[in-house]
């Protein structure tokens, strides 16, 4: 992408204009999509600098009608009767709605039109869904929803875990969260970001007590240090007095030192 191209597409610049490529001479409702940023500056999350998204849609009523109740009542207000109708001197105001979301979602829409249907992928599924969950878009929301579930990767189980969230629901963070006990391994820092600290905490301990289990199931059978004794990791001979530790591998303690100390640092 150009200089040129990349500030054509930055809505964060100047007054609110068109779109670049969202704004159709034939188009049927103009929309302006405001929202606020918070920037993190110089890696402190006590320094931060405000921005505003402001960009402006004309695209066809029944597109957005036909597939969101809320819009269909936002619109059902005769033209010319209310103070945001959807024309050009007065949009309709979509506040606090990501313009990239925004891009994604009506392209979605119009390659159903042109029978090019196809979701995007990952995070950027994560960033239509809160807009798809806002307008009360079910079908789109469903769709979303699982492909999301078909994703069987660890980062495919943090996108789980990062949409629960987004939509407040209960039981896809139950879902997401079970997936990743079963995974049994530890999170990249980027991936306990997004999951933040509970949850990280929660598939850590899960992940660190998979790791206490596969050191016992090697230590069973295995030679007592005390007493010489072929015997479990617990032994139960008379003569021995102590009864066997479990000892983690070097690597997994060290992977429980540097993860606790990432965290505590970062949150």
């Amino acid at each position: 992408m150009t200089e040129t191209d990349s500030s054509a597409s930055d809505y964060t610049r100047g007054q609110p204009r068109r779109h670049h490529s969202l704004y159709f001479k034939d188009g049927t409702l103009v929309m302006r999509v405001s929202n606020f940023l918070m920037c993190r500056m110089r890696r402190s999350w006590l320094q931060m600098s405000l921005k505003v998204e402001n960009a402006i849609f004309k695209v066809h009523r029944s597109l957005l009608a036909r597939s969101s109740t809320a819009i269909q009542d936002m619109l059902s207000v005769p033209s010319g009767k209310g103070p945001h109708d959807g024309t050009d001197e007065n949009p309709l105001i979509m506040s606090g709605d990501s313009v990239v979301g925004w891009e994604l979602l009506l392209g979605l829409q119009y390659s159903v039109l042109l029978n090019r249907f196809q979701l995007p992928k990952g995070e950027d599924l994560l960033t239509i869904l809160p807009i798809v969950h806002k307008y009360c878009m079910e079908e789109i929301e469903a769709n979303i929803i699982r492909e999301l579930k078909a994703t069987f990767t660890y980062d495919g189980f943090v996108n789980l875990i990062v949409a629960s969230r987004l939509i407040d629901c209960n039981d896809l963070y139950q879902d997401g969260l079970q997936r990743l006990f079963k995974f049994g391994t530890f999170p990249t820092l980027e991936q306990a970001k997004r999951m933040g600290v509970e949850t990280t905490h929660a598939v850590m301990k899960s992940a660190s007590d998979h790791a206490v289990a596969s050191s016992l199931a090697k230590a069973d059978n295995q030679i007592c240090r005390h007493c010489q004794h072929s015997t479990n990791w617990k032994c139960s001979h008379s003569s021995c007095q102590k009864p066997q530790r479990v000892v983690l591998s070097v690597r997994t303690q060290i992977d429980l030192i540097v993860w606790f100390i990432a965290i505590t640092n970062h949150y």
